[in-house]
C-alpha cells in the first residue's frame, strides 16, 4: 500500500480567510521567487476546513485579480464546509486519494496532492548514500487490517528486519552489522498489550530477521492505532503507524497487512542523557491516560524501556493543561508565586507519575544529572514536576523541580536528531511597538554579538519579511523578542505579535517556509510570553515547538507562560553567555534558569527546550566536516 506522505507535494504557500485581498496579493508577490505551484487558504472560524487552489501562469491567483482589495479571502473566494477541499490523513491508502486533497499527519498540515502533477521526488536535506559497511534495513510490522472483538482472544503483531526495497523510505538508513534495534509497542486506540511490550532486532547479513511477537487484544469497536517504535539506545530511529479495525466477532479470517518503513542513517553519538524518558498518551477503559517507558544509560540500573502505567486523567487533556495554565496565570504577579508553583509541581507529580516510577525516580535523584523527556505531546510541563519521597525518619520530603534538580530538555518524536549546532548567522526579530521596556536592550545585547565570524540581521518585524526571511534557509539562529499569544483550541493559530497588530503564527511554519532547515538546524529562540507552550491542536499537539522542529530546527527554546521583560532579558544573556562559551545547550538553560532565580522572579521556571541536552555550538567548517 502506497500512503499519502508518499505523494504529497509541499509546493504551496499558506494563507487565512481573514486575510485582505491586498495583504494575500503582497504576500504572493513577495514569494514568488519560491516557485509555490498552489495556494492553501485554512479558514480561520473552522481551522479543520482548507481550500485548495492552483495558481496560474506567472504565479498568477486569478480569483483575486478583479476583487477589492479591502475584501476578505473569505467573502472574495466564497469559503464555506461546501467548498473545502477533502482532507486525507498522512498514512491513509493513497490509492483512494481523490484528485485534489489536503494531507495532514496527525492534524498539521503537510502538504497536498494534485492528481495534474508529477509525483514528487524525495530528496530530502541531510539525505546520504550509506557507507559500504553498513547495511541498509526496512522494519516490517503484519498485523492483521481487521480484528474481531473477542475478550478472551489475542492477536500477533509480527515486527522484523527486512532487506526488501522500500519506495521513497520516509527515514531512509543504513546501520552497522551487529547493532541492536530496540523495538517498542504503543497502543493508542483499542488496542491492549498482553505480556511484553518492548524487544530487541539484531542488524545481520540475513535478509529477513526472525520476527518478534507481541500480543494484542481488542478493546472496543472502532479504528485501532498501534505505534511500532524503533530505537538504537535513547536514539529514536523512526515508527511504523498501524490502523486496525475493531469489528464483532465474526468466523471470517481476518487478511494480514504488511507495513514497512525504512530506519533513518544513525550517526553514533557517545554522549547520552542519563536518562530516557517516553511519555505516550493513550485511551485506557474509555479514559485519557498516559504511559511511561524508561530506559537509563546504566545499565546496571536495569531500566530498558521498562513500563509504568498506564494513568488515566481525571479530565480530557487539553482541559487539564488549560485549568493548569489558567492558574498559573492567576498566581505569577503573587508574592508568593514560587512557593504555589512548588504546590503545582508536587500535583503535577502525584496525578501523572505512577507510584511505582515515583518511588524509582525518587531512588535514582542522586544517581543521575540528565533528563531527555520523549513524547507526542508538548502540552505538559513535565519541568515543574517535583519529586517526593520518604527521609531516613519516615517524614515526606520534596525534591527541587525537575529542570533545576536535572539537566532537563525534551524531543517530539519524528523530529531529528542534532547534536552539533551552529550560530554564525542570526536573525532578530524585535517589534518596535511592543512597548516592553526591555526589549530594546535585549536586541542591542543581541546586536552585539556580531564580530568577524558571526553576522546578526535586525529582519524586518513584518509578516512578509519574516516569513520572507525563514523560507531563505540562510539563518542558524532565529531571536524573536516580544509578546506572544495562545489560542485555543487550535494551537497552530498561537501567534507571536509583529508591528502594526501583524501576526506570525504557528501554522505558517509549512510548505516552502519549511526551508528553514533546509541548509542548516537552526537555534529558534522565543522569548515571547506564552510562545513556548505547545498544547493540543485540533487532533494533536502543536504550537511554534513542534511545527519548527518539523522543519528541521535543531533547537527551540520558549516559554510557557507570560514572563517578566526584564527577567526575560537576563535570561536570555546568560543562556547564550553560557551556549557561547562552550557549554551543552541543556546545560545553558539550566544555568540560565538559576541566574534568573536569584533574582526572586519565577520566570526562571517558564521556560521549555527541545533539542539533545548535548548538543553544543560548532563552527560551520566542522558540522560540515563531520557529515
Amino acid at each position: 500500500m502506497v500512503q499519502m506522505h508518499k505523494i504529497t507535494r509541499d509546493s504551496f504557500l499558506l494563507m487565512y480567510s481573514d486575510w485582505k485581498v491586498n495583504q494575500a496579493e503582497q504576500f504572493l508577490e513577495r514569494l514568488k521567487p519560491l516557485e509555490p505551484s498552489h495556494v492553501i487558504v485554512q479558514q480561520i472560524d473552522t481551522p479543520s476546513y482548507y481550500h485548495l487552489f492552483k495558481l496560474e501562469e506567472e504565479f498568477e491567483f486569478k480569483p483575486l485579480l478583479s476583487a477589492h482589495p479591502e475584501q476578505t479571502l473569505q467573502n472574495v473566494l466564497k469559503l464555506d464546509e461546501t467548498t473545502a477541499t477533502p482532507v486525507l490523513d498522512a498514512y491513509e491508502n493513497a490509492n483512494k486519494a481523490p484528485d485534489l486533497c489536503i494531507v495532514t499527519d496527525k492534524g498539521h498540515l503537510i502538504g497536498f496532492y494534485d492528481a495534474t502533477m508529477p509525483l514528487p521526488q524525495r530528496q530530502k536535506h541531510g539525505d546520504t548514500t550509506s557507507p559500504d559497511e553498513f547495511i541498509t534495513r526496512s522494519l516490517v510490522a503484519n498485523f492483521p487490517k481487521q480484528v474481531a472483538l473477542a475478550p478472551n482472544e489475542t492477536v500477533s503483531l509480527l515486527v522484523s528486519l527486512s532487506a526488501e526495497e522500500v519506495k521513497n523510505p520516509k527515514l531512509p538508513v543504513a546501520l552497522p552489522t551487529g547493532t541492536t534495534v530496540d523495538i517498542v509497542i504503543e497502543t493508542r486506540r483499542s488496542f491492549v498489550i498482553v505480556g511484553k511490550a518492548e524487544d530487541q532486532l539484531v542488524i545481520s547479513d540475513e535478509k529477513n530477521t526472525p520476527p518478534l511477537r507481541f500480543k494484542l487484544k481488542a478493546t472496543a469497536l472502532g479504528e485501532g492505532q498501534i505505534g511500532v517504535l524503533a530505537f538504537r539506545g535513547e536514539q529514536y530511529l523512526g515508527q511504523i503507524e498501524l490502523i486496525s479495525i475493531v469489528v464483532e466477532q465474526t468466523t471470517d479470517e481476518n487478511p494480514q497487512a504488511k507495513y514497512k518503513q525504512g530506519l533513518g542513517h544513525v550517526s553514533i553519538e557517545p554522549r547520552e542523557p542519563d536518562l530516557l524518558l517516553l511519555i505516550f498518551e493513550q485511551e485506557h477503559h474509555g479514559q485519557h491516560a498516559v504511559t511511561f517507558r524508561l530506559r537509563a544509560k546504566d545499565s546496571s540500573l536495569g531500566l530498558d524501556f521498562n513500563t509504568y502505567g498506564p494513568i488515566p486523567l481525571r479530565m480530557a487533556p487539553l482541559q487539564f493543561v488549560r485549568e493548569f495554565f489558567r492558574d498559573i496565570e492567576k498566581i505569577i504577579n503573587d508574592k508568593t508565586a514560587e512557593a504555589k508553583l512548588e504546590r503545582k509541581g508536587t500535583l503535577l507529580f502525584e496525578q501523572l507519575f505512577p507510584k511505582e516510577l515515583q518511588v524509582l525516580l525518587w531512588e535514582l535523584k542522586d544517581r543521575i544529572q540528565s533528563v531527555k523527556i520523549q513524547s507526542e505531546e508538548s502540552w505538559i510541563p513535565w519541568e515543574l514536576c517535583r519529586l517526593q519521597g520518604k527521609d531516613e525518619n519516615g517524614q515526606i520530603v520534596e525534591s527541587p523541580f525537575f529542570c533545576e534538580l536535572f539537566l532537563v530538555t525534551r524531543k517530539i518524536l519524528g523530529t531529528p536528531r542534532i547534536s552539533n549546532l551552529t550560530l554564525n548567522n542570526l536573525a532578530l526579530v524585535v517589534p518596535s511597538d511592543s512597548g516592553l521596556k526591555s526589549a530594546i536592550e535585549e536586541r542591542d545585547y543581541l546586536l552585539s554579538l556580531k564580530n568577524d565570524q558571526r553576522q546578526v540581521t535586525l529582519i524586518g518585524a513584518n509578516f512578509l519579511d519574516v516569513i520572507e526571511a525563514l523560507a531563505s534557509g540562510q539563518y542558524d539562529a532565529w531571536h524573536f523578542t516580544g509578546h506572544g499569544l495562545f489560542r485555543e483550541p487550535d494551537s497552530d493559530l498561537t501567534g507571536i505579535e509583529l508591528e502594526n497588530n501583524d501576526q506570525l503564527r504557528a501554522g505558517d511554519i509549512n510548505g516552502k517556509v519549511n526551508n528553514l532547515g533546509i541548509t542548516h538546524h537552526p537555534i529558534i529562540f522565543f522569548n515571547a510570553c506564552q510562545a513556548g507552550r505547545g498544547g493540543l491542536s485540533l487532533t494533536d499537539i502543536g504550537g511554534f515547538a513542534a511545527q519548527s522542529l518539523r522543519a528541521g530546527a535543531g533547537a527551540f527554546i520558549g516559554a510557557y507562560w507570560s514572563i517578566f521583560d526584564n527577567a526575560a532579558l537576563k535570561f536570555a544573556e546568560a543562556f547564550y553567555e553560557q551556549l557561547l562559551a562552550g557549554q551543552p545547550i541543556g546545560k545553558a538553560v539550566q544555568q540560565a534558569r538559576l541566574e534568573v532565580k536569584k533574582s526572586g522572579d519565577p520566570t526562571w521556571l517558564a521556560y521549555t527546550v527541545y533539542a539533545e541536552p548535548f548538543a553544543i555550538i560548532k563552527r560551520e567548517t566542522e558540522v560540515q566536516s563531520e557529515k
